[in-house]
């Protein structure tokens, strides 16, 4: 894992000393600026203001090395370092990322336990199917097999009403809405608002049922069509919604 973070540098304060010799000039002439400054990390937010430090500068414009500051100079940088504070925005990393990871940390743990209520309240309704419950499903579609190989097509994703549960066999109704996908054009069912829209576009349900395996459906969570025919794949059941609930 690559943290990438800026070395940045504040300027706090920058006083103009008109009487002071600039040790560069010659004849000792030009006065001098002395400039307060901070280096902090920069990291989503400034963060561990380091200690500060200062520059000196002739009215010509050049920088004077720390080397030849004259006792002058470093009196008049230490007063004016004396009564520069570091102020409380450079510590704001310090504060808002901890802060950022926190609530991370308080997302993913609501939707590790909403996944699990979900999970919990889904595997109630597969082990006990009632009248009424609508299953968000794929038909599995129609394996064409080849001399080396298989492939899906006309996969179907629809929705359908449970009408009854005799033994092993659950009667659905089909609703009149479906989603086709081929090999060529498949689907993705994982789109936002993919089974949303077609509950809109489904006005009503198939008279004709269709008979799916109960226990397929426990043992697998497939949609797996009754009689079996060896040309049809399981589907899967995405979702189960019970309207009363």
């Amino acid at each position: 894992m690559f943290i990438i973070y800026q070395i940045r540098s504040l300027e706090h304060t920058r006083k103009h000393y008109p009487g002071l010799a600039c040790p560069l000039a010659n004849g000792g002439g030009n006065g001098v600026t002395i400039v307060v400054l901070q280096r902090y990390v920069w990291w989503l937010g400034p963060m561990m203001p380091s200690m500060k430090y200062g520059v000196a500068f002739c009215d010509n414009g050049d920088k004077i090395p720390v080397a030849k500051w004259t006792p002058e100079i470093t009196a008049k940088y230490k007063e004016l370092k004396a009564t520069t504070k570091t102020p409380l925005r450079l510590w704001r990393g310090m504060i808002v990322i901890p802060a950022i990871f926190l609530v991370l940390v308080l997302v993913a743990q609501i939707a590790k336990r909403t996944k699990a209520n979900d999970d919990k309240e889904f595997t109630e309704y597969v082990n006990h199917p009632q009248a009424g419950d609508i299953f968000y499903a794929n038909t599995g579609g129609t394996l064409v097999r080849s001399e080396n190989s298989a492939t899906t097509t006309n996969d179907v994703y629809a929705l359908f009403k449970v009408i009854k549960i005799d033994g092993d066999s659950i009667f659905l109704a089909q609703g009149n809405a479906s989603r086709v996908g081929t090999a060529e054009k498949p689907i993705n069912e994982y789109k936002s608002g993919f089974w949303d829209d077609l509950k809109k576009e489904t006005t009503g349900f198939s008279a004709i049922p269709v008979i799916i395996s109960f226990q397929r459906l426990i043992q697998y969570r497939f949609f797996s069509v009754l009689p079996p025919q060896t040309d049809n794949s399981p589907g899967r059941i995405s979702k189960i919604v019970r309207p009363d609930k």
